[in-house]
């Protein structure tokens, strides 16, 4: 079914003539896009979906708390993330997730001092995710109440944070380059990439709509030694977001790199969204009780990368 698709997509792109306009050519070449990319993806799932977990309490509770995560896979497997008292925990392992379909995060929690709660939180994968980033965490602070137009603390409450987050490849439309032509001023300095969006989506950045902030990585034969996020400034003007058939640039956090890069191999990550998923790693109420408020979502990204390496400084630069 899916060849016969393929091969439509194709006959339709041979037979397009030059009277038909270019948004029709573009629709017929992305759905044909679309097709190679779920057979390739589907063919690959158990040498993608990676894991990347976390869990911390806030150091209120830190010290009379106890939780246990588990998750349990639509085979009805039950898998340990955590279950322990230590107040900071991560791990991440390649290859972790070995099917698609409905996953559930079991979450218990308990506080010898201010009580305990659980919580089921479903969530889906397609098998063409690259990796699952899965943070939870809990604290004690004053619940927010909205009076009119403005926020008032109330009384302090348990809190339970899930932040879920799903990668993809994305699309070829989507394009990065490294811009070395821009220099920068006293504000903003580089390195920058420019961002072409071929596709028929609007894009939005991780955490503004308008906005592409990334982080910069130090490679070694393809792997990570260490990883720069920069400073991030959620107080910027509004701007757009991309929009087809337009540019944009993107830095390593809201001001780039303060000092010269070093002659070495790196990568610039960079998230983006064919929807705008929300400020930042915020999340919404999922379940408000008296004394314990859920938080909780899911969110999926496009993860768009640009490795490149500086040869040498310039006697200029130095």
């Amino acid at each position: 079914m899916k060849t016969t698709g393929i091969l439509t997509l194709i006959f339709g792109l041979i037979f397009l003539n030059c009277n038909q306009n270019n948004a029709a050519k573009k629709r017929l070449i992305a759905q044909a896009e679309n097709f190679q990319q779920f057979d390739t993806l589907e063919d690959n799932l158990y040498e993608r979906n990676d894991i990347n977990f976390s869990f911390e309490f806030g150091d209120e509770i830190a010290s009379t708390s106890k939780a246990r995560i588990l998750l349990k896979t639509p085979q009805k497997e039950v898998l340990n993330l955590f279950t322990d008292t230590i107040s900071k925990y991560e791990f991440s392992k390649k290859n972790y997730f070995k099917s698609k379909g409905k996953h559930t995060l079991s979450i218990y929690f308990e506080s010898k001092k201010y009580g305990a709660d659980s919580l089921n939180y479903d969530f889906k994968l397609n098998g063409k995710e690259l990796n699952v980033s899965i943070s939870i965490s809990f604290d004690y602070k004053e619940r927010l109440i909205k009076q009119k137009d403005i926020y008032v603390k109330g009384n302090k409450v348990l809190n339970g944070y899930i932040r879920l987050n799903k990668y993809y490849e994305p699309p070829k439309t989507i394009e990065i380059h490294l811009d070395t032509d821009d220099i920068g001023d006293e504000y903003y300095r580089g390195p920058f990439f420019t961002i072409k969006n071929n596709s028929l989506d609007t894009l939005y950045g991780e955490h503004l709509p308008g906005y592409f902030w990334g982080t910069l990585s130090y490679m070694r034969n393809d792997s990570i030694l260490r990883t720069t996020i920069g400073t991030l400034d959620y107080n910027f003007v509004d701007s757009p977001p991309l929009y087809p058939d337009s540019i944009k640039i993107a830095t390593v956090g809201s001001f780039g790199i303060p000092v010269k890069l070093a002659p070495f191999e790196y990568r610039f990550e960079v998230m983006l969204a064919n929807k705008w998923q929300g400020i930042g790693g915020g999340v919404g109420i999922y379940k408000e009780q008296p004394n314990f408020d859920w938080w909780a979502e899911t969110k999926e990204y496009y993860k768009l990368k640009c490795d490149f390496k500086v040869e040498k400084l310039k006697n200029n630069d130095r």
